[in-house]
């Protein structure tokens, strides 16, 4: 019986090994997109260029909307990796901390369920396409996702092995709270918070919060941003950056949201497709446990830790104003517990086939993901567009376009100006227009031709 044990784990440490060797190979593949990941290599750039590495800007305007920490870290990687700056970022910060957050979470369900469901929940985590392709888009939602995880494991850990001597583990889990408030912002605090009371609540067991010293918690996160605060103060834009910091981007985003703003159902519809293929299981696990509610009493830990971490936070989630799909990653660690749970109480018996299954379907996505890739790169992506105005001297311009100026580093150009139908006519002869495909049809063929097209950008030049 030993020995199968020791090679069932031997078997799934290879696959962990071989699976994070596969991601890593992938990263030096893909290639960033336009809107977000292009964006933060200007703003990096910027950062490093003006050595301020406090107040962020966007070209010429402050950008308060994400926190200093990421852009510190892509920083240090550009410094040290221009060539192969992408890769390494992604890796650094996206692959890597993935990697933690799933390791913090074996180590969880090793505690509060078995050794072997949590080599088998981890191996469907790391694997599931929506978390799979996270961690390979250059996003600090994987980074901050791994500080409150480490802030959840602190805290279960000391809880749950009753630890009197937990005052260093107190002080862990703030500082991860703090870190990852100063990576993402307040969710940071908000998810690890609402998880812990939850979880409280459900056990009875509220009075506990006075162990874990929440005047001390309080204390250590208001010095860190206090000491963020100050630095920003320090700077003769800080007033107004900090002013944009806690309104626009805090609680702008909470009540009434610039941008991303989606109705209260939002999350309803997207988690169904985005927690394929395991979705049957986690609906049927979430049947389970409201049908359940009235012997509360009787839950195993997993179960009350899962359903902590995803059902307060998806509330609070939902009715804030701005949403997006990817400030749920943090919960996606229970999204899975509550599925395999299900799977372990309506097919005890075969539960492990079915989570192999699963797995294959999984391992089945990622290898026709990275077959494509190449594909989409050459169709959807502007890595050829960009070789392409890198070797042309002409200046360029873009139709409808606005985050066309995001390459403006990557072509080695000053700028890509934004030009209105009605001035194309002022255009140089030999002076190169970028647009996105759907809009070819709103230029004049007599004033400018096509000199390379893919199945979303084209390249005009001017006759």
């Amino acid at each position: 019986m030993r020995v199968r044990e020791d090679a069932f784990k031997e078997r799934y440490k290879l696959f962990f090994i071989g699976y994070f060797a596969l991601i890593i190979g992938i990263t030096f593949f893909r290639f960033p997109d336009i809107r977000n990941e292009l964006k933060y290599f200007v703003i990096t750039d910027q950062m490093v260029d003006s050595k301020n590495f406090i107040i962020l800007k966007y070209f010429n305007e402050l950008y308060p909307d994400k926190p200093p920490i990421y852009f510190w870290l892509l920083g240090l990687v550009r410094e040290f990796s221009k060539e192969n700056f992408y890769p390494i970022s992604l890796i650094i910060g996206g692959v890597i901390p993935a990697g933690i957050t799933a390791y913090l979470g074996f180590k969880l369900s090793k505690l509060i369920w078995s050794e072997k469901m949590a080599y088998i929940s981890t191996a469907i985590f790391i694997t599931l396409p929506y978390i799979f392709g996270t961690a390979l888009v250059l996003r600090m939602d994987t980074l901050m996702t791994m500080f409150i995880m480490g802030a959840l494991y602190m805290f279960f850990s000391f809880y749950i092995n009753r630890e009197e001597k937990s005052f260093n583990r107190v002080i862990y889990m703030y500082l991860f709270i703090a870190l990852g408030i100063l990576v993402k912002g307040g969710a940071a605090l908000v998810i690890p918070m609402l998880t812990i009371l939850f979880y409280l609540y459900l056990n009875k067991d509220l009075g506990y919060i006075r162990k874990l010293r929440p005047i001390l918690g309080i204390a250590i996160i208001l010095i860190v941003l206090g000491l963020w605060f100050l630095m920003i103060l320090s700077f003769p834009e800080g007033k107004d950056y900090i002013s944009l910091l806690l309104g626009q981007e805090t609680l702008g985003r909470v009540i009434k949201a610039k941008t991303h703003t989606r109705p209260i159902y939002y999350y309803l519809k997207l988690l169904p497709p985005t927690t394929l293929p395991i979705a049957p299981f986690f609906l049927l696990g979430l049947y389970q446990n409201f049908k359940n509610l009235k012997n509360i009493d009787k839950w195993k830990n997993i179960d009350k830790v899962a359903f902590s971490l995803f059902i307060p936070n998806l509330i609070f989630f939902s009715l804030i104003s701005g949403k997006l799909d990817i400030y749920l990653l943090p919960l996606y660690y229970g999204i899975i517990i509550i599925s395999l749970r299900a799977i372990e109480k309506k097919w005890s018996g075969t539960k492990e086939k079915i989570c192999k299954i699963l797995l294959y379907i999984n391992c089945g996505v990622l290898c026709v993901c990275a077959i494509f890739l190449p594909y989409y790169n050459r169709n959807y992506t502007l890595k050829e567009p960009i070789e392409i105005l890198k070797e042309n001297s002409e200046k360029v311009y873009s139709y409808r376009f606005e985050d066309s100026k995001n390459i403006s580093n990557e072509i080695d150009k000053e700028g890509i100006e934004e030009i209105p139908l009605d001035k194309l006519s002022t255009m140089r002869e030999g002076e190169l227009l970028l647009i996105r495909k759907k809009y070819e049809k709103n230029i004049p063929k007599e004033e400018l031709e096509s000199i390379y097209s893919n199945k979303e950008y084209v390249i005009l030049i001017k006759k």
